[in-house]
């Protein structure tokens, strides 16, 4: 019988828990697949609706990690330690490797970074423009001996874990209009080094082209879609499916019946047999 409201099927709705641990393939500690003994098929004229019913995880999310961790100061790389820092730490790191040349401080007063040099430099790129505050287009800078960031400076680190089935199909989309697979943005909401427990109020479900599965590939990433680096934690996980009989498009279904319509109006006319034009009598 049917166990949620959702469920429209005489198939009764099925929880996959994932632990991550138990993956068969690790692409990277963010990105894993997971076959099951059993698929989880949709019964015939049904269709499957996926939701994101629970995670658990904890926050090891470095703010500064291995793809946001350089900055390249007239010609020259310079790359700090990952790690999770504040303002202050966060200057002392970068001071460490661009002290031949210069140095960074923090502002304290309207938080943002002032960059001074020996002689005249150019920031060409970075990628710790959040970090920073050196974002919206301020890079390249001109030739200078001292330049104030203009943004402020950003060490929240992940806001958003995107859950990404990569294997399965949904209409979804992002901020950039492009089609996806994310099942949940999980609003990172707890401090460096503590538990993150996910558990909506309402939980939402998304209908999947895919009629059946036996393996999910899953993958999280920050809200740049940039693979997270959880650092050697595991993670656990609560993905429901429900079974929805599967409804004809009422749209399709009257443009199909007009269609029909005129094509036997059309018939008819054609196997109608003409009539002769009668002869008036001729007068004598």
């Amino acid at each position: 019988m049917p166990s949620h409201i959702l469920n429209s099927s005489n198939k009764s709705s099925q929880s996959i828990f994932i632990h991550s641990e138990d993956s068969v393939i690790n692409i990277s500690g963010s990105d894993k697949i997971f076959y099951f003994d059993e698929a989880v098929v949709a019964p015939v004229g049904c269709r499957i609706l996926i939701g994101l019913t629970n995670m658990v995880i904890p926050n090891a999310i470095y703010n500064v990690n291995s793809t946001s961790n350089t900055i390249t100061i007239s010609g020259v790389t310079y790359t700090i330690t990952v790690g999770n820092y504040n303002a202050a730490d966060l200057a002392t790191a970068i001071n460490t490797q661009i002290s031949s040349i210069g140095s960074v401080a923090f502002n304290t007063d309207n938080n943002v970074f002032v960059f001074t040099f020996g002689s005249a430099k150019i920031i060409q790129s970075t990628t710790m423009e959040r970090q920073l505050g050196l974002g919206n287009n301020q890079l390249p800078t001109a030739s200078v001996t001292t330049y104030k960031a203009t943004n402020l400076c950003d060490l929240g680190g992940v806001r958003n874990i995107y859950v990404r089935l990569t294997n399965l199909t949904m209409n979804n989309i992002d901020s950039n209009g492009t089609s996806n697979n994310i099942v949940a943005s999980v609003v990172n909401d707890t401090n460096f080094g503590a538990y993150l427990f996910h558990t909506p109020s309402e939980v939402l479900y998304y209908q999947i082209t895919e009629d059946q599965f036996n393996h999910l590939n899953i993958a999280l990433t920050d809200q740049s879609n940039t693979p997270l680096e959880l650092n050697g934690v595991e993670y656990t996980l609560t993905l429901t499916c429900h079974f929805v009989k599967q409804r004809e498009s009422l749209e399709r279904t009257t443009l199909l019946k007009q269609i029909t319509e005129q094509y036997e109006k059309l018939t008819e006319s054609e196997q109608e047999p003409e009539t002769e034009t009668k002869k008036e009598p001729e007068k004598k």
